[in-house]
């Protein structure tokens, strides 16, 4: 009996031990477990604030681009002061959904001017270039930055400033946050119930957000505590570290904000680990409890022991689990953030690639409605100009990412034409109907009144998606657009549109899938039939922002009709009648005005630049005018001795006598009292027109210049009288002498030689073809040249073959120092550049003039070689 009794102490004492030696084991792997949990708790926090934080900014960022991006392309097409301001006020509004009540709209400066989308008219002596966030924009050349904070002195909030430059690299446009949606993200910040957030900027440690507000503002490294906090912050930048403050032993995490802002979450440890605590507490008394169990049964039977050590395994076993999920979550959510990052980088990319060759397609076809007078002709042009604004239309919203996911898509009712509006879609889709043999039938009520008011864009969009989907799912049989007057009531209309088609048809199951987005109806049996499955979806989302929805009806392999009810304003209550008698009597309507026409007008145009000459004086025979042309100031002004101009254009930068100095000469001598006298320049820049009307022009016109600029110009300085009304046909000049009408031949390239030498002119084959494939920007260099591809590829041939004289005289100018003519020279180049379309040396060349403008002898002598080796090359590829 003892020595049992003696076996069973022994055996006590051994499992006592042991149970001692488990019960650390499992609570020290709690113990570790549970704070290991809390900051990985922490990390995921601060990571998810620091991700709602940069989705903010690009928000704005994104927004901000595209605003900029839309208005260089206004600015390049010629868009006036009041249009651009049009433009941003429109955006401004259309984008505040995408913003909190921090918002204040797009403004900037434009043409020197400020223009802000909000209607806020600044104080008279305000002046927008001498605001920070304009210096730093520009600074920025051209990226989209976030400025700097500052606290706004009436409201107390913090502010930053989302800019970019525009390509002219003097416009700016921007848009302002108050940063109280920031406040609102970190002002209930806690991780385990404790904790207070901030942000900080980086580079002078201002608290931009605070969850004490009254602290915002403040320069953080200034207050108690402050400094060191903020150094270890900063030398981190990533991650966690423990320190005291105010006596308290602390956790700090940090993350950075796009490398801009700095996110601090700090935390108690006393408060922050409490619950680890109580977990240990309670696990050492679960161990201690789960040994006086299994002490006292112990005598009785092993086996419980072996079932409570397998329980402890389990309770590992679950820990370890739930440790490696949690990892495996974060991982997720990692991977899902980069993979969002990444689509939304590419969708902003493609949204500027897509709209610049569509931009080019319209920008032809305005040359088409412009110089045709065939009726057909100008009925195709009719049609893409249509077509097209609603593709560029659709492409901007379908390929705004955060409109398709979050459905934040805008109404911008405007008044549109019935017939216009139905003959748009049908031009649009008619070539791929016919393609496949299909008949499309339009059945157009007469009672529909002729003009509405609504989003045309939007029902062109919701229309153009259905009948795609109707010739696309049909292989025989017919399409049909058919468009109801469901009723009256007082300026209100009730309009049914349908598409019905005789194609495969939609089996009842799939009716639900009609609307998920990227999901297509029986791939399998489709796959040859093309689509993303996306345009279901924006059909469905755009017709709930019209407050209408979409009903469909289908047989399986018999046909669908997909409809809907909208109900817009009537502008004019005539009806369409007859929808085939209306389209024709708009679409034989020649769209375009005509040209001034007045022969009698005598203009002088002097430029040192013979392919310069060339283009104005073609321009101008637009207009009637055969111009006298020139090459220097001292021959203006003979020229200004023996006959008076009603207009004189006058080229600023010419070698010997400079524009300025020639007009200073011709008023001392009265030679132009009674004659306007504009400048003309390459320097595009803001200010420009101010100096040359300081100097004494009348005006000032662009380089390289747009046919309706100098229209413009032309028709603003001289007399009605002086202009033949197009009722007259242009067949006389206003002294009575019968005039014939012009013709393409009769726009004949003027070629001008001061020097009559023209041996050096190749006969070699030049193509648009060609020149697009030397990267030359054609439909730029079209456009400058009126539209006329025979003219511009004339242009192109003289600025190649002035190529090496101009560049051994530029190598002339570098060996001499003589950097006044180097600027006249390369400013030349510079204009001829742009004008055929070789933007790089363009810009290669504006910067050499800046240089040597400023006498930077360094920087010339660096950059003159690539500048002419370029420009030689590209010349012996032309010729």
């Amino acid at each position: 009996m003892k020595r049992n009794r003696r076996t069973l102490i022994l055996t006590l004492l051994v499992t006592f031990f042991l149970m001692l030696l488990l019960t650390m084991y499992t609570v020290g792997n709690i113990y570790r477990t549970s704070y290991n949990n809390v900051y990985e708790v922490g990390d995921d926090k601060t990571t998810a604030i620091t991700a709602d934080l940069e989705k903010y900014l690009e928000s704005a960022k994104s927004v901000l681009w595209v605003s900029a991006d839309t208005v260089d392309h206004m600015i390049d097409q010629g868009a006036s002061y009041d249009e651009i301001v049009a433009y941003i006020t429109r955006e401004s509004y259309n984008t505040e959904v995408d913003f909190d009540s921090t918002y204040t709209g797009i403004y900037g400066v434009i043409g020197g001017r400020y223009a802000d989308g909000m209607g806020w008219i600044p104080p008279e002596d305000y002046d927008a270039t001498d605001r920070d966030w304009y210096k730093a924009a520009v600074e920025a050349d051209g990226e989209v930055i976030v400025t700097s904070p500052y606290v706004e002195a009436v409201s107390g909030d913090v502010i930053i400033s989302v800019c970019k430059t525009l390509s002219n690299g003097e416009d700016v446009l921007g848009l302002d946050l108050t940063l109280s949606g920031v406040q609102k993200t970190i002002e209930h910040v806690q991780i385990n119930g404790t904790g207070n957030g901030m942000i900080l900027n980086n580079s002078d440690g201002m608290i931009i957000a605070n969850s004490d507000e009254e602290l915002n503002g403040q320069l953080y490294d200034e207050l108690p505590d402050g400094k060191a906090l903020y150094k270890s912050a900063m030398k981190i930048r990533e991650g966690r570290f423990t320190m005291k403050i105010d006596g308290k032993e602390c956790t700090v995490f940090v993350d950075q904000v796009m490398d801009q802002w700095t996110l601090l979450i700090i935390t108690e440890n006393s408060k922050l680990f409490e619950a680890p605590r109580s977990i240990l507490i309670v696990s050492i008394i679960v161990n201690l409890f789960a040994f006086i169990i299994l002490a006292g049964f112990y005598i009785l039977s092993y086996q419980y022991e072996s079932k409570a050590n397998k329980r402890l395994d389990e309770m590992k076993a679950l820990e370890q689990q739930k440790d490696y999920e949690a990892k495996l979550l974060k991982l997720e959510k990692t991977a899902a953030d980069n993979a969002n990052k990444a689509k939304s980088d590419f969708l902003a990319d493609m949204s500027h690639e897509i709209r610049t060759p569509i931009n080019a397609v319209l920008g032809m076809n305005e040359m088409i409605l412009n110089k045709s007078d065939d009726e057909e002709i100008l009925d195709y042009a009719s049609s893409i100009k249509s077509a097209g604004k609603t593709l560029l239309s659709i492409i901007n919203n379908i390929l705004d990412f955060s409109k398709i996911e979050d459905g934040k898509m805008n109404l911008v009712p405007v008044e549109f034409d019935t017939t216009v509006l139905i003959n748009g879609l049908i031009n649009s889709i008619s070539e791929r109907a016919r393609s496949k043999g299909l008949d499309l039938i339009v059945d157009i009520d007469e009672t529909v009144p002729s003009k509405l008011f609504g989003d045309d864009v939007r029902i062109s969009q919701v229309l153009m998606n259905l009948l795609t989907n109707g010739v696309k799912y049909t292989e025989k049989g017919s399409v049909t657009v058919r468009v109801q007057n469901q009723g009256v009531t007082g300026d209100d209309v009730n309009l049914r549109f349908d598409v019905i088609d005789t194609g495969i048809g939609i089996r009842e199951e799939d009716f639900d899938k009609l609307t998920k987005s990227f999901e297509r109806i029986e791939e399998k049996r489709n796959r040859h039939i093309e689509g993303t499955g996306l345009g279901m979806s924006i059909v469905t989302k755009l017709l709930n922002l019209m407050n209408s929805q979409l009903d469909v009806k289908s047989v399986y392999g018999e046909g669908s009709t997909f409809g809907f009810n909208l109900t817009l304003h009537i502008v004019d209550h005539e009806p369409i009648g007859k929808y085939e008698d209306r389209k024709k009597s708009i679409t034989n309507t020649k769209d375009k005005t005509e040209r001034l026409n007045c022969p009698g007008v005598r203009v002088l145009v002097t430029d040192d630049n013979d392919m310069n000459l060339k283009v104005a004086s073609n321009l101008l025979k637009f207009f009637g005018i055969q111009p006298v042309l020139c090459v220097s100031g001292f021959e203006t002004i003979e020229l200004c001795e023996k006959e008076k101009y009603d207009i004189i254009f006058l080229d600023h930068m010419m070698p010997k006598m400079d524009g300025i100095e020639c007009l200073e000469i011709l008023k001392e001598k009265h030679l132009v009292d009674d004659t306007v006298v504009i400048a003309l320049t390459a320097n595009a820049v803001v200010g420009a027109k101010e100096q040359f009307l300081d100097a004494g022009f009348d005006d000032y016109l662009s380089k390289p210049i747009l046919l309706d600029d100098l229209e413009a110009m032309v028709r603003k300085h001289i007399p009605e009288s002086a202009i033949i009304p197009p009722a007259e046909g242009r067949k006389e000049e206003s002294n009575g002498t019968p005039v014939a009408e012009k013709s393409e031949e009769d726009i004949e390239v003027f070629e001008f030689d001061p020097e009559g030498e023209d041996e050096g002119v190749t006969t070699s084959e030049v193509s648009v073809d060609k020149a697009r494939a030397l990267g030359l920007n054609v439909e730029e260099g079209i456009s400058f040249a009126a539209g006329d591809e025979g003219f511009y590829l004339e242009i192109l041939k003289d600025y190649a073959h002035d190529a090496e004289e101009k560049c051994s005289k530029l190598d002339a100018f570098v060996q001499s120092k003589d950097w006044k003519n180097y600027k006249i020279l390369v400013h030349s180049v510079k204009s001829a550049s742009k004008t055929v379309g070789a933007f790089e040396l363009s810009d290669k060349a504006r910067k050499l003039e800046e240089a040597s403008g400023n006498e930077d002898a360094d920087y010339v002598i660096a950059n003159h070689s690539d500048l002419v080796t370029g420009y030689r090359d590209l010349a012996k590829k032309i010729m």
